[in-house]
Parts: structure tokens; C-alpha cells; sequence
């Protein structure tokens, strides 16, 4: 764990709005099994609360315990079914295989998960996986290519699921604020 690195990502969770869910967790929200939900690098839970209220119990995981005790007052109040757990995804995953119906990666990128990522997948469970595509450093944060995926690096990398929905290209967000994301919706099927 890089102790400069979290303590300035605690910093950064201190204080602010949870924010709004990601374009494509709304979009694809019909589309998940009810059940049981992982949020990897979950932050301040604006993925987590969603899903929470479409009905799916989720586990929201991030090395922040700032942003999990935000997410865990806002899960009390609103009696949403999430559960904050502490880990450093850098390491690996804390979670028996075929243990979740749905894995949710937003905006984080650690290549060595994919395996353990599909590994906790119940069989015929889906990720959804959306983060930022190489041209996003021409245009902004972040610009570091270990935290940008190549053109397709995603569906190579999911080739042995059932790719669902696949796309990649700008998102708008409304305002002048635009990403260039991929996303990936896949299914295990062994």
C-alpha cells in the first residue's frame, strides 16, 4: 500500500457530495440480477447507493475509510442493504469465489484483478466494468496510461465471459464535461 497515496485519498474524501452514479450503472441497472453486488474501489458509494436502491444487496469495498464511513451513515439513514468493507485492491480480493451475483468497477483500474474479479462471479453472474480509455489523457484526469485502458484492451481481457454490451467512445456528462470511457457488461458462464 502507498501510504502518500492514501493519505491523500483520505484527504480527498473528507468532504464533498457522493455525487451522481456513472452514466452506464443507471443505464445497465434493468439489465443486473438481483442478489448480491461487489463495488470494487466503491469511494464515497454513488455506484453502491444506486444499485442499493434498485434493489441489490451490495458489499462496497475501497482503502478509504473516510469515503466507507460517509457511504455507511448515508446506507443507516436512508436503510439501504450495503455493507462498507476496508481493503487494498491492490493486494487482491477478501471474498470466497462464486460469492457475488454482480462485480461493479467503475473508474479503477488494477489489471491483476481481472482474474479475481471473474473469480467471485457465481456462474451466470455479470461485471460491469467502465473506465477510462487511453484518449482520456490528451483531454484530462487521469493521464497516467497504468490507469487507461487501450482500444479493445477491455474485450480482450473479458474474452472468456459473454460479452452483454460493449462500447467505447466519449461519454457527456452534461456541461462541458466529457470522458473517454470503455464499458463492458459480460457474463460468466463456467
Amino acid at each position: 500500500m502507498n501510504r502518500k497515496f492514501l493519505d491523500v485519498w483520505e484527504q480527498r474524501h473528507c468532504n464533498g457530495e457522493t455525487g451522481a452514479a456513472e452514466p452506464s450503472v443507471i443505464e445497465f441497472l434493468p439489465l443486473l440480477p438481483r442478489g448480491r453486488a461487489l463495488d470494487i474501489a466503491a469511494g464515497r458509494g454513488r455506484n453502491s447507493i444506486t444499485l442499493a436502491r434498485g434493489g441489490i444487496h451490495v458489499v462496497a469495498v475501497d482503502w478509504s475509510a473516510n469515503a466507507l464511513n460517509s457511504l455507511a451513515l448515508i446506507a443507516r439513514k436512508d436503510g439501504l442493504p450495503i455493507e462498507p468493507v476496508i481493503a487494498d485492491l491492490e493486494e487482491s480480493l477478501p471474498f470466497r469465489t462464486q460469492s457475488f451475483d454482480i462485480v461493479l468497477n467503475v473508474s479503477f483500474l488494477e489489471r491483476g484483478l481481472f482474474p479475481s474479479l471473474k473469480q467471485v462471479l457465481r456462474t451466470g453472474g455479470v461485471l460491469l466494468f467502465d473506465t477510462f480509455l487511453i484518449d482520456q489523457a490528451a483531454s484530462g484526469h487521469p493521464r497516467d496510461p497504468r490507469f487507461l485502458l487501450g482500444h479493445y484492451e477491455l474485450s480482450d481481457l473479458l474474452s472468456d465471459m459473454e460479452l452483454i454490451r460493449y462500447r467505447e467512445g466519449i461519454v457527456d456528462y452534461g456541461g462541458a464535461k466529457r470522458a473517454w470511457r470503455a464499458t463492458a457488461l459480460a457474463r460468466r458462464t463456467a
